[in-house]
């Protein structure tokens, strides 16, 4: 991304400069909390100097990922990272003015809880800002053992989630001076992301802070039954001192993340959010806070056909397994029994829930190219075509395309995310072949 001219926005926080590319204004890296480790965030506020906002935000403290080098080709660990990584971005089309009120989409990332950053250059804010119309945000929260694992006392925390929290709060007080409407914001994240996005709609106090929300495959299937497994982890982290260094919180975290011990689902999301702690209802409770919630916040939600096949499609030998026209059917029952117990099933019943509760629900299914490649339709493969798929072509998750393939057939699909953010409408733009939406209730 080139800079060209500069940008200058007069917001209650501060004096941000930002830049113009891409048809876009870009503000990257605003601080909008800090923290203590292990303690909840702190709101930050900038002095009346001028702030530069041209460096993209440092990434949380993470350990490599595999699945997302081989995916999206991202080398987290030779990226800047920050311990105290509350920063966000925002980036508005050209011409948006104080006066604007764009509507706002605030985007969390996803990785496991273990890895991730708002300024990913997977997540281009821009295609969606100036294609659509609206007003894009990314929020940094913290991830694994210093986000979702414990609090100074050594009991259970959610720090990453009250990060988020902070973060919207402070997009709600500051984002009409960027040119987005206070009062139409979208909430959207996919995997951990989205699980993210259905804890802050469950957390308390987070009524008024967003209108609408869009949940993509949530891993729901692995939210029971975690207990001793969420035991186990604060047990060894508690042995490490406080001001531990960070080479020590990262070694306790490989240790963590290559000894596992749970046997059910719960060990594919190792690391997440506490039911019961502060801010979230205890799970016997979340049927109640959603009827609550539900009437007020319309919802998007749904999964990919092939969720899992992302993970065979990173792993040699299922590969080639699954290429062999005798052994392809082994994989392929496999991938579709954990894909519907992970995923499908439990956001179906989750979708029903929630229409239950008094919620509006479109349900999607996301099906595009499910039958032409080991990952087709596979478990991140729609951010591709949401933000353009910048990078990816010499990835696995290219599948043979070009990014300006992805832009191109990506329009419905972000024809559809920015029309409900904008209307609380499902657009009727559809493209055969890649997704269905459900209306549930």
């Amino acid at each position: 991304m080139t800079a060209n001219t500069q940008a200058t926005v007069h917001a209650p926080a501060g004096v941000f400069k930002g830049f113009r590319a891409d048809e876009c204004q870009h503000f990257l890296g605003i601080r909008y909390a800090t923290s203590e480790r292990y303690c909840p965030p702190v709101p930050f506020t900038y002095g009346e100097a001028e702030y530069e906002c041209h460096t993209p935000a440092p990434y949380p403290v993470q350990l490599c990922s595999t699945i997302e080098l081989t995916l999206t080709g991202i080398h987290y660990e030779n990226l800047p990272q920050e311990e105290n990584c509350q920063y966000l971005s925002i980036t508005v089309p050209d011409e948006a003015t104080p006066e604007s009120r764009f509507p706002v989409m605030v985007w969390f990332y996803g990785g496991s809880y273990r890895n991730g950053g708002c300024d990913n250059p997977f997540y281009d804010r821009s295609i969606l800002a100036k294609e659509n119309g609206v007003v894009m945000v990314g929020i940094n929260y913290r991830l694994s053992l210093l986000g979702f694992v414990k609090n100074r006392e050594g009991g259970f925390a959610n720090n990453g989630l009250l990060d988020a929290i902070e973060g919207l709060r402070w997009v709600n007080a500051n984002i009409a001076a960027f040119g987005g409407d206070p009062n139409n914001i979208t909430i959207f994240g996919e995997s951990a992301g989205g699980d993210l996005v259905r804890c802050l709609m469950l957390s308390e106090g987070t009524d008024d802070l967003y209108r609408r929300a869009i949940i993509q495959s949530d891993p729901l299937g692995t939210l029971a039954n975690r207990e001793e497994m969420e035991r186990k982890i604060l047990d060894e982290l508690n042995e490490l001192p406080l001001e531990a260094s960070i080479e020590q919180l990262l070694e306790t975290q490989r240790s963590i993340t290559e000894n596992v011990t749970e046997r059910g689902l719960a060990k594919y999301l190792i690391f997440g959010p506490h039911a019961g702690v502060y801010p979230l209802p205890a799970q016997k409770d979340e049927e109640k806070r959603l009827r609550e919630v539900a009437p007020k916040h319309d919802i998007i939600i749904g999964t990919n056909a092939r969720e899992t096949a992302t993970y065979i499609g990173g792993n040699k030998l299922a590969s080639a397994l699954d290429r062999n026209i005798l052994t392809r059917w082994i994989i392929e029952l496999v991938l579709r029994k954990k894909t519907m117990d992970i995923f499908t099933v439990p956001t179906r019943k989750f979708a029903r829930l929630y229409a239950d509760c008094g919620g509006k629900v479109h349900l999607y299914n996301f099906f595009w190219r499910k039958d032409q490649h080991v990952v087709g339709a596979g478990h991140i493969t729609e951010l591709a075509l949401l933000f353009g798929g910048k990078g990816v072509e010499v990835t696995l998750m290219a599948q043979g395309l070009h990014e300006q393939d992805f832009i191109e057939y990506g329009k419905p699909l972000r024809r559809i995310w920015t029309d409900f953010a904008k209307t609380g409408e499902i657009s009727t733009l559809h493209e055969d072949g890649m997704i269905t939406l459900q209306p549930i209730g």
